[in-house]
């Protein structure tokens, strides 16, 4: 017992050394450590929770960036958003084959727009197909060339010629815009007319010049006043444009009065112009026989006199 009391004695001068008032003894260090312990758990915590939030505030700061960004730039598109179709075909002519990387393209303003891509030895030739409408042999040299083809909206085949026969792919041409219109006749109610094999002569150099006047006795009054042009198809649609039926349309006080169908020789179509193979005509506006000029049976009534001068006063005798 001695032992122990002289024990608790030491211990409690060492404490008293360490600062603790004397009368609390070894229950003061035993409340300082716990209060130390309580300090240092309460510190942890606290960095444990600020880091925490200096985590969640910078991912919001940088998730909010990542959306502005989104948000600005103009190539992004909605998840799911369907592939926009290209205002331009593609095609590629080479010495493995043809190539035509998309399967639809849409109009243009001024009909189907094609990029070739030529890259045989030799010149090649292009051909376009659909809905009626044939290019005919459209020459392509090495390298790259822009064609321009107003061709009506729907499945059509672009082909190239390639070791000798012709490689063809199927593209599905659509008109979203609503900028095809099929060319008509805007006729009264008399209908219209089909005229045949009209002589163009002389033979002309222009579409426009070869129906003024392939075309200017077969109308009233002429075709002087009247807008000749490309056909209505589309809206910017040129006479320029590679065909193998060159057709134009004649307005007429801002009406389609006749659309003819121009040749070359032998039928070809390249100029010289020098028939309307055929031409459909209002015929409001078809001249009448007083338009074209006196016949052969209003001459017979005049006479010739022994000078061979015509005599207007004299009549055929009654028989």
């Amino acid at each position: 017992m001695r032992d122990d009391h002289d024990l608790r004695s030491r211990l409690e001068r060492i404490a008293s050394t360490a600062g603790d008032p004397p009368e609390h003894g070894l229950e003061r260090i035993a409340a300082r450590r716990h209060r130390r312990l309580r300090r240092r758990r309460g510190a942890v915590a606290t960095a444990a929770v600020l880091a925490v939030l200096a985590t969640s505030i910078s991912l919001i700061v940088e998730g909010t960036e990542r959306r502005d960004a989104v948000t600005a730039s103009r190539a992004a598109k909605p998840e799911g958003a369907p592939a926009e179709v290209p205002r331009t075909v593609e095609v590629r002519c080479e010495p493995s084959g043809i190539v035509v990387p998309v399967a639809s393209v849409r109009t243009q303003r001024d009909g189907l727009h094609i990029r070739v891509h030529n890259s045989l030895a030799t010149e090649t030739t292009l051909q376009v197909r659909g809905g009626g409408w044939f290019s005919g042999d459209i020459p392509v040299a090495q390298g790259v060339r822009e064609v321009r083809q107003p061709v009506p909206p729907g499945d059509l085949t672009v082909g190239c010629e390639i070791g000798g026969e012709f490689q063809r792919r199927q593209v599905n041409l659509v008109d979203p815009a609503g900028y095809y219109v099929e060319p008509a006749l805007e006729c009264d109610d008399g209908g219209m007319e089909r005229l045949r094999d009209i002589t163009i002569d002389p033979a002309q150099r222009t579409l426009v010049g070869a129906v003024r006047e392939g075309m200017s006795d077969h109308l009233a009054g002429g075709t002087t006043g009247d807008a000749i042009r490309a056909p209505r198809g589309y809206p910017a649609q040129k006479l320029s444009d590679a065909t193998d039926d060159p057709t134009v349309q004649v307005e007429r006080d801002g009406k389609v009065v006749a659309l003819a169908h121009v040749g070359g020789e032998g039928g070809a179509p390249e100029e010289p112009w020098v028939m309307v193979a055929r031409a459909d005509v209002c015929v409001s506006v078809l001249a009448t026989a007083a338009d074209e000029g006196p016949s052969d049976e209003d001459s017979s009534s005049t006479t010739t006199g022994a000078s061979g001068d015509t005599d207007p006063t004299a009549t055929t005798a009654a028989p």
